[in-house]
């Protein structure tokens, strides 16, 4: 009954999303035609991996089969765009049946003009997924997992944009996130709160942005709740249409409320649940020439987990394309992470006993047989290690990728 009950409550939530993002954005009463675009494709991988959970004391190796079919729906104006995007895996493991799953991942992204200067948008993702693949995304800085744990996610973000002058804008958004895992090995929590953007352009090359946010953290009980007050200082540098640099500067603070604690507030007990650190963001993008591109992010930020609490976490992207000819691509991408925080005071994660750092090294060739079909092979290599003697584990795997996309479909309607 439960399960049931919560099916049909995420149900709700998606159709009242995109009815949202509908009537907002879709639902103008406009008497010119809109112009409709369908995309299709499917997508079919193998793979081979020495360690799929990337765990040094439960080691599962073997072949594996993801099957994803994909439909992207836009709706375009002149003054509103709506995009749906819908991929569907069905993920077998040969040998490893228990790591089998059929998931479904919907994307939203819409805004509408209200005027020249005015606009409003509504972004959102729903996810029902595993965490055999996503934890490099997310908690992989979190200790090892001896199974892979399905979740739902969500994500809603509307937000509010006005051009104050032709070289002054600001925004005012917010935005919700819950994720819910089938197994109490993993917390489930929601993320959610205000914040404020004002960019202003030093020139037609520089400008400075600023932000200002507000966000709660509450996982289940018994877990305490957080309040993650930021603020960050940017600027952005594109002097030539082949490099743009990007970096801002802040601060946050974080104070957790320990409401089992005599009730009242951790930050006001000599826990020292209260926490003052910095934030970090920098990107760059370079084409060498044309041939050649480079990309890079770093951060440091404090991010929610699945392990009841928020956690630091510094993160490190490297993407490097190169086109060989019209037919053949290069490509290497390598990440990093960490759940050091090198300068902050107090503390609200674990000891040093629970530090982990995360690399992957990602080299792959892609061949285009024609506009719609394509093939990818590319080799992955994880490593991880927990802690102070905790253990390190590494993961060695190949992949065979076949993407065909299908002739678009186009039409006019309302």
């Amino acid at each position: 009954m439960g399960s049931g009950v919560r099916g049909l409550g995420e149900a709700v939530r998606c159709f009242a999303v995109f009815s949202a993002a509908w009537i907002l954005f879709g639902g103008g009463g406009s008497a010119a035609a809109q112009e409709w675009t369908l995309s299709s494709s499917l997508t079919q991988r193998v793979s081979y991996n020495t360690n799929l959970l990337l765990n040094p004391d439960h080691e599962t190796r073997g072949f594996g089969s993801i099957t994803t079919p994909q439909l992207t729906l836009q709706r375009n104006s002149p003054s509103s765009n709506i995009t749906l995007d819908g991929r569907f895996k069905f993920a077998e493991y040969i040998n490893n049946s228990e790591l089998n799953s059929q998931d479904q991942l919907i994307g939203l992204k819409s805004y509408k003009d209200l005027s020249e200067r005015s606009r409003i948008s509504l972004n959102g993702n729903f996810d029902r997924d595993t965490t055999l693949e996503t934890e490099s995304e997310t908690d992989i800085t979190e200790g090892f997992l001896d199974r892979a744990i399905h979740y739902t996610y969500w994500n809603v973000a509307p937000s509010w944009s006005y051009e104050l002058s032709p070289i002054d804008r600001m925004s005012l958004g917010a935005s919700y996130q819950s994720k819910d895992y089938s197994h109490n090995v993993k917390t489930d929590y929601a993320f959610y709160g205000p914040n404020v953007q004002y960019e202003h352009d030093l020139s037609e090359l520089a400008k400075i942005t600023g932000q200002l946010s507000y966000f709660r953290y509450d996982p289940v009980s018994p877990n305490p709740p957080s309040d993650l007050y930021g603020g960050l200082v940017g600027y952005q540098y594109k002097p030539t249409d082949r490099l743009s640099l990007g970096g801002s500067v802040g601060m946050t603070y974080t104070v957790v409320h320990d409401d089992n604690n005599n009730g009242t507030s951790s930050s006001n007990n000599n826990n020292n649940n209260s926490k003052l650190g910095y934030r970090l963001k920098f990107n760059a993008d370079y084409a060498l020439n044309d041939q050649t591109k480079l990309s890079l992010l770093l951060s440091h930020d404090q991010e929610p987990s699945g392990e009841g609490r928020t956690v630091t976490r510094n993160r490190a992207t490297l993407v490097l394309g190169y086109a060989v000819n019209e037919l053949t691509r290069l490509g290497f991408d390598a990440s990093y992470a960490d759940n050091q925080d090198y300068f902050g005071t107090g503390t609200t994660t674990k000891d040093s006993a629970g530090s982990s750092r995360y690399y992957a090294l990602r080299p792959s060739i892609s061949y285009d047989f024609t506009d719609d079909l394509s093939l990818t092979a590319s080799y992955q290599f994880r490593y991880k290690t927990f802690g102070s003697g905790n253990g390190s584990v590494d993961d060695h795997a190949a992949f065979l990728t076949l993407h065909y996309a299908l002739p678009d479909q186009h039409w006019s309607g309302f």
